[in-house]
This record gives C-alpha cells, sequence and structure tokens, in this order.
C-alpha cells in the first residue's frame, strides 16, 4: 500500500488543505459505519521512565468523506478519512514518531486488497513531554471497497519506520506558547458539489511571553459530535506575521454531525520550521526517561 502520510504530513486529498501535524497540551477531550470506534487510553502522566516509555494513541477515528461530481454522489472517489491523536508520557521530547494505520471491517478483521493489508501511515515530526499531537491519513475506494469501519493505529516496528528520537525538550525550540481562543465554526456548505462540507473556521491567536514572536504556526482543527467523539482532524499552516490577538479565518471539511460548540483549534510551531531538529535517530538521541 502507499503511503499516505510521510515527514509530519499526509495527503488526503487535493479538495482539503494540506495536513498538518499539531501539539497541545493534554486535554478532555465513521466511513460506512455512522457509529466508529473510538480508542482512548489513560492521560498522560509526566513522570513515565524506562525503555518502555512511549508515544501513545489516545483516540482514533474514521469518516468518510463523500465525492461529488456533476450535481450527483460518485461513490467511487469517496475517502475514508482516518484521525488518531497522540500523546507523549515521557520526559523528552519525541522526535520521528511514525505510526501504521490499519484499516477494519465491523469484525475488527483488516480489510485486504491485492493480497496486502490496507494500511497507511503519518509521522509525528515532534511532540513534547506531556503534550498530544494530531495525526491524519486516508484510504480511497480502491483500496477499501466497502468502506472502513474502524482502526488499528500503532507504532510503526517495520525496517524502515524508524525509531522515535528522543531528545533534550530545552533543545526543541518550542518555547512559545500559543493557543486559539473563541474559535466559531460557520454553516457546513451541504451542497452536492466538490464544496460538499466545507465551513469558514475563525478564532483569535495569543501565546505567551507576548514580547516573543510565535513564528509559523500550524492550525489543526478538532471536529467533535455533541457527545465529544472524536470525528476528523484537519487544518493548514498560518503566520509568521501573526499578531497578538489577530483574527485568522480560514476554510476545513467540516464532517456531518460535528457539534460546532466541540471544536478545538490547536496551534503549535509549525513542523517545517527549519530551525527544529526533526531529524531521524543519531548520537544525539537521548534514553527515553
Amino acid at each position: 500500500m502507499p503511503d499516505h502520510g510521510t515527514g509530519g504530513r499526509s495527503a488526503r486529498s487535493a479538495r482539503r488543505f494540506v495536513a498538518v501535524v499539531t501539539l497541545t497540551t493534554v486535554a478532555t477531550a465513521c466511513a460506512s459505519s455512522p457509529h466508529p470506534e473510538v480508542h482512548r487510553t489513560p492521560r498522560a502522566q509526566p513522570s513515565t521512565h524506562g525503555p518502555s516509555c512511549e508515544v501513545r494513541v489516545a483516540e482514533s477515528a474514521i469518516t468518510r468523506q463523500n465525492h461529488y461530481a456533476l450535481g450527483a454522489r460518485d461513490q467511487r472517489n469517496d475517502l475514508f478519512l482516518a484521525s488518531a491523536i497522540l500523546e507523549n508520557p515521557c520526559r523528552r521530547t519525541a522526535t520521528n514518531a511514525r505510526f501504521v494505520v490499519s484499516a477494519l471491517d465491523d469484525q475488527g478483521h483488516e480489510l485486504m486488497s491485492a493480497g496486502r493489508p490496507v494500511q497507511a501511515h503519518f509521522t509525528i515530526s515532534l511532540i513534547m513531554p506531556g503534550q498530544r499531537a494530531g495525526g491524519w491519513t486516508y484510504f480511497d475506494r480502491q483500496e477499501a471497497h466497502g468502506g472502513v469501519a474502524s482502526l488499528r493505529v500503532q507504532p510503526d516496528t517495520e525496517p524502515f519506520g524508524g525509531e522515535v528520537c528522543w531528545i533534550d525538550p530545552s533543545t526543541s525550540g518550542y518555547q512559545t506558547a500559543a493557543h486559539a481562543t473563541d474559535v466559531t465554526v460557520g454553516k457546513r456548505d451541504d451542497s452536492p458539489t466538490l464544496l460538499n462540507g466545507q465551513a469558514d473556521v475563525s478564532f483569535k491567536v495569543t501565546w505567551r511571553p507576548a514580547e516573543v514572536s510565535p513564528g509559523r504556526r500550524a492550525a489543526s482543527v478538532i471536529f467533535r459530535d455533541s457527545s465529544g467523539r472524536l470525528l476528523d482532524i484537519n487544518g493548514q499552516s498560518i503566520g509568521p506575521d501573526l499578531k497578538l490577538g489577530q483574527r485568522v479565518r480560514f476554510v476545513a471539511w467540516a464532517p456531518k454531525g460535528a457539534d460546532p460548540a466541540r471544536t478545538d483549534v490547536l496551534l503549535d510551531p509549525d513542523p517545517q520550521s527549519p530551525d527544529l531538529p526533526f531529524f531521524s535517530p543519531s548520537s544525539s538521541c537521548l534514553p527515553s526517561s
């Protein structure tokens, strides 16, 4: 199966913004099946020790993005959007954390295509201690003819998956905490066109310390239903010319059933920033404790 997400980015669809990986402090918080399974793990703890310390999967979700052409449904080009929230409970900063996403049927069995499991990948470029990150990728109808009921998201242990590189947090370059406040989501476009599902998203940007520029940021929109269940994650890069309290506006794809009141926007340094140490494991990597 092709790798749909590399280097901390995914390639869901040309109709969506380029995917980014973002970070946030730990917080409380499909597909052919309308009730996708959500996987949860305990909250991150700041004092995990030893080699067993690893980036964990907190939640995952699968959502179908319907495709329309010439004003009519075109199921052949539907996408099954896979999203996951990861957490780092360790004392070190994790870089190059690569995950494999397996598509499952309603019995929990792996879907197969051309004799191989239907899988995709994404990489979390950097996640600080006690923080969470969002990752996403997708499956198409050619891979998943009958749809995807749920996901299994695991660390990629294949030979070319790459080991997680653990570094000293003080060397990560993430010294300014930025936040999105007063988040609003406009009316979802329900027309039978390529614009189906798009909605305006806006929010104010604040950060501390205020006198330090936050630099380029990745804005990731976390969509949930009214019960708080994760539906989808997507977003885009913003900045670096942000002003404190500035209102940012862009268009995001919103899944049907998303509750605007439950929507979060996460802002953190863009993983494309050239001065951040997003390198493969090397002698500079530290123990994961």
